[in-house]
């Protein structure tokens, strides 16, 4: 069984198939999200979170040493037969080579997974997009009619200030083809890369992640 790392645009899907395979798998697989471990901070007032908080609302990129020192924890918490799902972590050339060194140090099998979405479409599901703050599922405003609560665990939802604004939006873009898209070139030629249609239903993705990392 590999070890896998999402990647793809904003509004991929990476979430979404994320929770389908953490459902999937279970206690096994041990889960590593960017961006839920640094929103997590905003629950109270401290320095790391004022620092962050700019950054991630403008849609951009936070330091390489702050993700990768984060990675490097969530491995040493790891048991050898742990299954590792990893999402929002390889987002800069420099992070993804340190990631890279820190998963073959361990003599982890792993691949990356894109998830590969048309740029118009990214504008359009962010414009739908609405997530439960409890539970943290996503839902898509245009499909669910008149949703006022989570359909999940019944909290309250909300939409991310970067989802709304057009200019963090067209950061987020920018950001990705400025940042992650050579990482993703980096990790082509390295063979740890396959890239998967994500304007497929979110069963048919599911499936294909599967059949890839139980070759």
């Amino acid at each position: 069984m590999k070890d896998i790392v999402l990647a793809g645009i904003s509004a991929s899907g990476k979430w979404t198939q994320s929770q389908k395979l953490l459902e999937y798998f279970g206690k096994k697989m041990k889960y590593f999200e960017t961006g839920w471990i640094l929103r997590s901070l905003q629950s109270t007032d401290n320095a790391i979170w004022n620092y962050l908080k700019n950054i991630i609302e403008n849609g951009l990129l936070v330091k390489d040493e702050i993700v990768s020192g984060l990675f490097w924890v969530f491995l040493e918490t790891l048991e050898d037969w742990d299954i590792i799902l990893a999402d929002g972590c390889m987002r800069k050339l420099r992070q993804s080579n340190e990631i890279v060194r820190l998963l073959e140090n361990k003599n982890r099998d792993f691949l990356v997974i894109e998830l590969v979405l048309p740029e118009e479409e990214v504008y359009n599901r962010l414009a739908n997009r609405i997530i439960c703050k409890n539970c943290w599922v996503n839902f898509n405003a245009s499909l669910t009619w008149d949703i006022k609560k989570c359909l999940e665990c019944g909290w309250e939802i909300y939409r991310r200030n970067d989802d709304t604004n057009k200019n963090a939006i067209k950061n987020r873009i920018e950001a990705y083809h400025k940042n992650i898209v050579p990482s993703l070139e980096m990790l082509d030629k390295k063979w740890y890369l396959i890239k998967v249609d994500a304007m497929l239903s979110a069963d048919e993705i599911f499936q294909k992640i599967l059949e890839i990392i139980q070759k």
